[in-house]
């Protein structure tokens, strides 16, 4: 009796302790995010086999995961090609450690895009890559495990409501001439208007409840009980036709799992997610004040590969985008697109080791930030708040030809130095304006930083996660 009334004890406290772990804050739960500041956005699946060229023709507009419903591919034909789908160079190990090296801080994967083919095992439909392929291995489990050896979070996407392989799918409507100059093109247009964008009748063999039933819901069920725990981001994406009933059935998994964040794109406007999603570019200051957000952005000009790509954003691009929407209080999600075989392109990689050298030395600028409030013509403003005190960091784009910065509202400052090196920067005040004199030094250095630390700590900073703003969703920069 007395180990009976033990256990049962034993068990009571159990659960609450259990109970206590799952209540988080919106602090709490956006910490570790908002210390990474820096992610890593991978668009990989069988659309890669394509490489944005389709019957001899480049794709006409959008990124080239987009090559499926742009060029109108049959659905047998697109499930056909894809069952050749093989990257045997895919190295999950050599991928998060890329990212790692770049100063990345997590992954967002592409679980299923709105091709509607899984990068995971799934009992919901056999189009996946370990069923459907000869190449039989789960891409996500590995992509997981990885992630769990070298101490990099990971994030899933999920398309909950485009689907355009699995029937009853949403089909986005894009004219004919964005993709290739079909012959048949004012049929295909007719058709497309006439069935809510579908152009195959094997999409149309279902309803949308039934697809959202039958795969949408069951693999998201798939991926939580798997990885759940693992989890740090589910980035969904397009509503369309999700209704709020539907968007509350996919919110309600998430509820063992309070540590997820998720994104603005479940269902617009009433489920705001934990954060905003501006795409393929920098937000103005008033756009987002306030609030969460993440920039999404390519490293190139679209999404998925492109064998054709001739638009490679260089280092110096990303570093002032990153430091920028740091300055904003936002993260970037830099996204790259694997070929076929599974390789990151050698331009992507190039940049991304660039990116990297330069974090190594200024990421303090970077890492654990927010906005500053501040943004001069010369650079970036970035704030980051310690246990008693607050810093600047003053990212430099281009060097003022007086070797004279002069900052509005800056209060008193304890101690300046050069990032890079830690020798002191001349700072003084005039007239109720803080002056920094420019080290030498700083024409020597690829974005260099002049770090202010001030005297006091700056008034803590309350962000929103559910306010009714949000960006359009784009398919291409």
């Amino acid at each position: 009796m007395k180990k009976t009334l033990f256990a049962a004890v034993l068990a009571l406290l159990l659960s609450l302790n259990t109970f206590g772990q799952n209540v988080l804050t919106q602090d709490e739960k956006m910490q570790w995010w908002n210390e990474a500041k820096f992610g890593l956005f991978v668009h990989w699946g069988p659309y890669s086999l394509y490489g944005g060229v389709y019957n001899g023709f480049q794709q006409a507009r959008g990124g080239c995961e987009w090559i499926m419903n742009r060029c109108k591919i049959p659905v047998s034909e697109y499930r056909a090609k894809a069952s050749t789908f093989s990257p045997v160079e895919f190295d999950a190990d050599k991928l998060v450690l890329m990212a790692k090296d770049a100063g990345m801080k997590y992954i967002v994967f592409t679980t299923k895009h709105h091709d509607g083919f899984a990068m995971f095992q799934s009992d919901a439909s056999e189009f996946n890559i370990v069923d459907y392929t000869h190449f039989g291995r789960d891409i996500v489990d590995e992509l997981v495990q990885a992630c769990r050896r070298h101490g990099m979070k990971i994030g899933f996407y999920y398309s909950q409501s485009q689907d355009w392989c699995n029937a009853g799918g949403a089909t986005a409507r894009k004219d004919m001439k964005e993709g290739w100059p079909n012959p048949d093109s004012t049929y295909i247009n007719a058709f497309t208007k006439a069935h809510r964008g579908a152009w195959d009748y094997r999409q149309l063999e279902k309803t949308f409840d039934a697809y959202f039933h039958d795969v949408a819901l069951p693999q998201m069920k798939e991926l939580l009980s798997r990885y759940g725990k693992d989890l740090a981001v589910i980035f969904f994406d397009t509503p369309m036709s999700i209704t709020d009933a539907q968007a509350q059935e996919m919110k309600d998994l998430l509820k063992d799992f309070p540590q997820i964040i998720v994104n603005d794109r479940l269902k617009r406007p009433n489920y705001p997610g934990d954060y905003k999603t501006p795409e393929g570019r920098i937000p103005e200051v008033k756009d987002v004040e306030g609030v969460w957000w993440e920039t999404c952005m390519n490293i190139g000009s679209s999404w998925g590969y492109k064998s054709w790509e001739n638009k490679w954003k260089s280092s110096d691009e990303i570093i002032r985008t990153l430091t920028t929407i740091a300055a904003r209080g936002g993260n970037l999600l830099l996204n790259v697109g694997p070929d076929a075989l599974g390789n990151v392109p050698a331009e992507a990689r190039t940049c991304l080791k660039e990116v990297g050298d330069w974090m190594r030395v200024n990421g303090e600028a970077v890492y654990g930030t927010q906005r500053s409030g501040i943004h001069p013509e010369w650079g970036a403003v970035i704030r980051k708040d310690g246990p008693r005190n607050s810093c600047c960091y003053l990212c430099l784009y281009d060097l003022p030809e007086d070797g004279i910065l002069a900052l509005e509202g800056i209060p008193a400052v304890r101690k300046a130095t050069l990032l890079a090196d830690g020798s002191p920067v001349k700072v003084s005040v005039r007239k109720g304006r803080t002056l920094v004199t420019v080290p030498e030094a700083c024409a020597r250095e690829k974005f260099p930083v002049i770090k202010l630390e001030l005297k006091r700590k700056l008034p803590k900073e309350t962000l929103l996660s559910n306010a009714d703003l949000y960006f359009k969703i784009a398919d291409t920069d």
